[in-house]
């Protein structure tokens, strides 16, 4: 399965870990694996792209996609509204294959 944690501080989402396989289909052919890859790269580009101040981290032997907001800036709405689309697209993902995608939320940051 691949669960996708989201840390909340604040009431701001911090950081977004994408960890694990989903098992769904051989590697090479997996469209669950293929759509959370998606969702959680472009959220990332797309922060990364408006000059916030972000991180990652990626492990493939671990299946770990990770990446975390390191400060406030003036930035911060605009990179609410991303990280809410991936939300939104996470969550519509594991509704429709529940087998193979989790979700959670974390409170407290990271």
């Amino acid at each position: 399965m691949i669960k996708i944690s989201f840390f909340d501080c604040d009431g701001r989402t911090v950081c977004v870990r994408a960890q694990g396989h989903s098992g769904y289909a051989d590697s090479g052919s997996d469209i669950v694996c293929a759509a959370a890859s998606t969702l959680v790269q472009t959220a990332y580009l797309a922060i990364k792209d408006m000059g916030a101040p972000v991180e990652f981290e990626r492990n493939e032997k671990a299946a770990l996609f990770e990446f975390r907001i390191t400060e406030e800036t003036n930035l911060d709405h605009d990179i609410q509204v991303v990280l809410r689309a991936l939300r939104v697209g996470a969550e519509d993902l594991r509704s429709g294959y529940p087998l193979y995608v989790g979700t959670e939320t974390i409170t407290g940051g990271k």
